[in-house]
């Protein structure tokens, strides 16, 4: 493994050093791009065929590019998400030289037989049904000569050109961490002995839940470049025609099936298949001479008496099987337990404890508003009340707590988002199926509320699920008030609330007190003013009558006076109008 990454590495550092128009990928790039007539524009047709032609790296970024619809028109997302890396399958004898190659005997040597016809081929390998000397059919994925090569320079190529030509972010997006996350992803998906490991821890956790099945890894016949394991039978869930041969009831416990197996292995095993769309999930025939069993789907009864028969999802006569581990997602402790608490508090409504949640997951790019966060929080939990346990989507509900983050510029966990991508393709798997399961209840029920009491000891499956919910709300909410109240002191402490209180009356008052100033400022203006006129006026007992300046004294005596009169009059009005 260190020993290919360190290859490919170098291979990359080699690529990007090189100029670019002087590789042969560009040569090739620009004969691609010829191909084709663009007389009626750059149609779907013509960017899926061009990405597909391009090779994996932009068979990728094209699968990217379907999930921004907010940037792209809806033809092109729908065009793009149905893109498939297929391309001409490998000749046999290319086949077995690499076989030969990477795990040092013939192909002959290694298995009993080998159908030269690939099952599939795609761009970074092919497939082929063989047979093991112990009878036993496996399937063999053999990787592309060349193609580690291709993807190294591909991703050398485009950072190049992103270096020279995209400086900043565009619509938002980060293009460049776009990028590096899918150079990142490609670099596991290269080296097939991840996609082995992944195989199995997935067997290791679902071994022994009934009805529920995956490949098996042969690892002495495994490496980075070949990857063994069982050959799987069964129809896909999105085989339609299929699907009308079962009836309703048992589409629905198929579905209840999918459900409760994805819930434990997001919250029991921390590891689970982190693209399960409907082509990932077979449907198994029932074995024949096994007789029909009736316990809850995928995790055995722990005590009988905890819950009553009734209320469990008989297992279908129908297993399922898990295909295509690629894209997986792991969770730790902390993260499923997170994931709880969103849900716990979404439900119970729970402003605060989201709150604490949602900063544990979101980092913000400036500094927290805790208000605004509370605020938002409180919008989140209004959004989802009195609404129907049933018509919960898990994978909207985190999607709508992921949009409002990113709308008040948090970066979110990255765990989070994939989960909820996950969520929503087996939410969209399950429909297919049936619409009477929801993820939610089987998440819920492997969730230990912790307040460990019963509503009714004696019949608790009597209760009415509505008056349970406002019981179990009202014992929350007194476990949680202490809580409560301490964290709004801490923030106000803190600075992180502000308050407002109403001073209305004393600011009346004020009011009153600083208009009555007013008043006596001016008037004692005006009364210096008609002093002051009266003593210019009365200057001719000083300087004598008829003089010059006796008669300038006057004039600016009866002047100041009628100035007087004026403001008196003005004063007066406004006191009146109480100004």
């Amino acid at each position: 493994m260190s020993s290919f990454i360190s290859a490919l590495m170098k291979q990359r550092r080699d690529a990007k050093k090189a100029e670019p128009d002087s590789g042969g990928r560009l040569k090739e790039i620009i004969e691609v791009l010829k191909k084709y007539n663009y007389d009626d524009g750059i149609t779907p047709e013509i960017t899926v065929n061009i990405l597909q032609d391009l090779g994996p790296t932009f068979v990728k970024i094209g699968q990217i590019a379907s999930q921004q619809a907010e940037y792209l028109p809806p033809e092109y997302c729908d065009a793009l998400a149905k893109l498939r890396s297929k391309v001409a399958p490998m000749d046999i004898e290319t086949v077995n030289a690499q076989i030969e190659k990477y795990l040092g005997k013939p192909t002959n040597e290694l298995f009993a037989t080998f159908d030269e016809k690939p099952l599939g081929s795609a761009s970074i390998a092919q497939v082929h049904k063989a047979t093991l000397f112990d009878g036993t059919v496996v399937a063999v994925k053999v990787r592309r000569p060349g193609v580690v090569d291709t993807v190294a320079r591909d991703f050398a190529l485009i950072e190049k050109v992103l270096d020279k030509f995209l400086k900043e972010d565009k619509g938002g997006i980060d293009i460049k961490g776009m990028i590096l996350e899918l150079e990142n992803t490609s670099k596991i998906e290269l080296d097939l002995t991840n996609e082995a490991k992944n195989l199995d821890r997935f067997w290791n956790n679902n071994n022994g839940r009934e009805k529920v099945e995956s490949p098996k890894c042969y690892r002495l016949l495994t490496c980075e470049a070949v990857l063994t394991e069982d050959f799987v039978t069964g129809r896909e869930v999105s085989d339609t025609e299929y699907l009308e041969t079962l009836s309703a009831q048992e589409r629905e416990r198929i579905a209840a099936l999918i459900a409760d197996n994805f819930a434990s292995q997001v919250l029991t095993d921390g590891f689970y298949h982190a693209d399960p769309h409907s082509g990932n999930v077979l449907i198994k025939d029932p074995e024949i001479g096994i007789p029909d069993t009736e316990p809850v789907a995928s995790e055995p009864v722990q005590d009988d008496e905890e819950a009553s028969e009734e209320q469990k999802m008989p297992l279908p006569e129908h297993g399922i099987e898990w295909i295509d581990f690629g894209m997986m997602g792991a969770l730790s402790s902390k993260q499923r337990q997170l994931l709880i608490d969103i849900v716990t508090n979404v439900v119970m409504q729970d402003a605060y404890g989201l709150k604490r949640t949602v900063l544990q997951i979101a980092q913000p790019k400036g500094e927290i508003n805790h208000g605004a966060m509370l605020e938002m929080c409180e919008n989140m939990c209004g959004q989802y009340t009195g609404v129907d346990f049933g018509d919960f989507d898990l994978g909207d509900l985190i999607g709508t707590i992921i949009g409002g983050l990113q709308e008040e510029n948090y970066k979110v966990d990255p765990f989070l988002t994939n989960l909820a991508r996950g969520i929503i393709a087996v939410e969209g798997t399950i429909k297919t199926l049936s619409p009477n399961v929801n993820v939610l209840n089987y998440f819920i029920s492997k969730v230990n509320t912790g307040l460990n009491f019963n509503l009714d000891l004696e019949h608790p499956e009597t209760m009415n699920p509505e008056i349970a919910m406002k019981l179990l709300q009202l014992a929350q909410g007194l476990i949680d008030s202490s809580t409560k109240t301490a964290e709004s002191l801490d923030m106000l402490e803190k600075g992180q609330i502000k308050v407002r209180t109403d001073f209305s009356f004393e600011e009346k008052a004020l009011g009153t007190v600083n208009r009555l100033t007013r008043y006596a400022v001016r008037a004692f203006v005006i009364v210096a003013f008609i002093i002051g006129s009266c003593l210019l006026c009365a200057a001719s007992a000083f300087t004598g009558e008829g003089t010059a300046i006796t008669i300038v004294f006057r004039i600016l005596g009866f002047a100041g006076l009628a100035i007087s009169v004026f403001f008196a009059w003005r004063l007066y009005r406004n006191m009146k109008k109480n100004k």
